[in-house]
């Protein structure tokens, strides 16, 4: 009987593979969510030629996610699976294919690397770290609950890049406040990780405050290898989506004290981690940028070993330290 459904699955994947073959470039984004992914998908699905999609079932959540951070492998194999043939119907019969959640760095980027090959792109959408761990916080749903464990990270994950439970569990970092800050940067140096780890895939960094400028959207479609005209993206431009105002809880923290917080985390994150420049979060340049376009990725970059983490501090290099709030990659 399982032979049966292993055979019924490959013929499903082989004919919606071949359904999809004509898709020039899936695009997926890399983010820590709250961070506008649903009007990006709102604007792209209003592209010629674009299927864009917001978090689409299977989301890859919950035990997914569990599956990736404890290095459940086969187990996020066969969710994968499931999630291949839905990309791929979607896909079928367009250009472009583009899906905005955060759960892709989380769980199937090293998936999507070996299936899609140089066919993949990566939209970095960042939103600054205070506001991201601020709408976290107000939400009352942080990473190391029940909840958040369930939609964002768990921080006491062996498979976490930085990995300072210890103190988010202790005094001085126990409000919740933190480990919003700490999501920010575990997700920046996953970004930073694959991105070195896929040096063939373009990965575009662009800010969650351009969502509403159109020479900045023309440019991400432009690095993205996607064909649309200026004055299309324009008429596409509109209101903030999602924002949850009726779900957020609390009040936010006054703006002295959350600064305040975010400078000591930084701090702490300088002692932990000595050989990383975690201050540099203001652009350096302010404008789109994407790495050049190259051959496949090495399946070597991405085998069965693809989520587990090297030390943060060897993926970067004593050499390079490159800042992870850098404005391009």
């Amino acid at each position: 009987m399982q032979t049966v459904q292993s055979r019924r699955a490959a013929v499903a994947r082989w004919y919606c593979a071949v359904r999809a073959r004509t898709v020039e470039r899936l695009i997926f984004t890399a983010t820590t969510g709250r961070s506008g992914t649903l009007t990006l998908s709102k604007i792209f699905a209003g592209i010629p030629d674009c299927c864009a999609v917001h978090e689409p079932a299977p989301v890859m959540n919950n035990e997914v996610l569990r599956a990736a951070s404890f290095g459940e492998e086969r187990e996020l194999d066969r969710f994968y699976r499931s999630k291949l043939l839905t990309i791929m119907r979607a896909a079928a019969g367009h250009r472009y294919y583009l899906e905005a959640n955060h759960l892709f760095i989380k769980t199937f980027i090293g998936h999507a690397a070996r299936e899609f090959g140089n066919r993949l792109s990566v939209i970095h959408l960042v939103r600054r770290p205070i506001e991201v761990a601020m709408s976290i916080y107000r939400l009352q749903v942080q990473p190391g609950t029940g909840s958040g464990n369930r939609w964002w990270l768990d921080y006491r994950a062996p498979l976490n890049r930085l990995r300072i439970a210890d103190v988010l569990d202790g005094d001085e970092f126990s409000h919740p406040f933190y480990k919003g800050l700490w999501y920010w940067f575990e997700i920046e140096a996953r970004v930073d990780e694959w991105r070195r780890r896929l040096p063939a895939v373009p990965f575009v960094r662009f800010d969650t405050a351009w969502l509403s400028d159109t020479e900045r959207l023309f440019a991400l479609a432009t690095a993205l290898g996607v064909a649309v005209d200026k004055q299309r993206i324009e008429s596409l431009i509109g209101v903030k989506e999602n924002e949850k105002a009726k779900e957020k809880l609390l009040a936010p923290l006054p703006p002295e004290d959350a600064n305040r917080m975010f400078e000591q985390f930084v701090a702490l994150l300088h002692r932990r981690y000595p050989s990383i420049s975690w201050t540099s979060l203001q652009p350096q340049e302010d404008v789109v940028r994407a790495a050049p376009t190259r051959p496949a990725p090495d399946p070597a970059s991405t085998g069965e070993a693809a989520y587990l983490p090297a030390p943060v501090a060897a993926a970067l290099g004593p050499a390079e330290s490159l800042p992870l709030g850098s404005r391009h990659h």
